[in-house]
């Protein structure tokens, strides 16, 4: 468990939602280049058939690369692949059928929004990680819950948890995060919706680096 917590920190690339798995496998290779340290695999459109395909080229990728692969809502899938863990939101599985079938050693993240109560129930659960957002305005999720940097500020100061940061972060704000403390960013438009995927990674790579080391 110790060696999960020290791999959540840095890029964390969410995967955007793409039909051509050729694509989106080129994409991940791209933020991984650019210095990605996670990636998850997420897809709320494709059929199950479609999603298992297009999340083994994904995997093919992440292990070539030695990146942890983790998926999206979907634990079966996660255990299938022999992923390196799951990510879950309110609405997804439990932490505890996650445990059940993935055994102690896989990754185990939490969407908590902006509620402590589900952080705590996270960090009692065992979970490796929590995500706090939507961090800024996100065309992803427009109606999702705001997590202000105070309570981010307040987790991180009372929980003892790794804390991923998500929604809307960008270049211009992600500086924002880094100077209260967060160490993990995850990004989908951000990342895969810019016309160099690899230089834009690079850059927050960079710019994440760069500040944790000043602070």
């Amino acid at each position: 468990m110790m060696e999960n917590l020290n791999i959540i920190k840095g890029l964390y690339a969410i995967t955007p939602e793409e039909k051509d798995s050729f694509v989106l496998s080129s994409q991940v290779e791209s933020c991984i280049k650019g210095g990605a340290r996670l990636v998850q695999y997420r897809s709320k459109k494709l059929s199950q058939i479609e999603k298992n395909k297009q999340a083994r080229e994904i995997k093919k990728v992440c292990d070539y690369y030695k990146v942890p692969l983790i998926i999206n809502d979907d634990i079966e899938l996660c255990r299938i692949l022999d992923a390196d863990g799951v990510h879950l939101g309110e609405d997804d599985d439990s932490l505890e059928e996650a445990n059940l079938v993935l055994g102690p050693s896989k990754i185990i993240g939490i969407s908590c929004y902006n509620s402590i109560d589900r952080v705590q129930s996270a960090v009692d659960k065992g979970a490796t990680y929590i995500a706090l957002g939507a961090c800024f305005p996100t065309t992803t999720k427009p109606n999702a819950p705001s997590a202000s940097s105070d309570l981010i500020t307040f987790v991180l100061k009372e929980f003892k948890i790794p804390l991923v940061a998500i929604g809307g972060i960008n270049l211009k704000n992600i500086e924002l995060l880094i100077n209260i403390g967060v160490n993990c960013f995850a990004l989908i438009n951000s990342l895969f919706k810019v016309k160099d995927i690899e230089g834009t990674a690079r850059e927050f790579s960079s710019l994440i680096k760069k500040r944790n080391y000043e602070r």
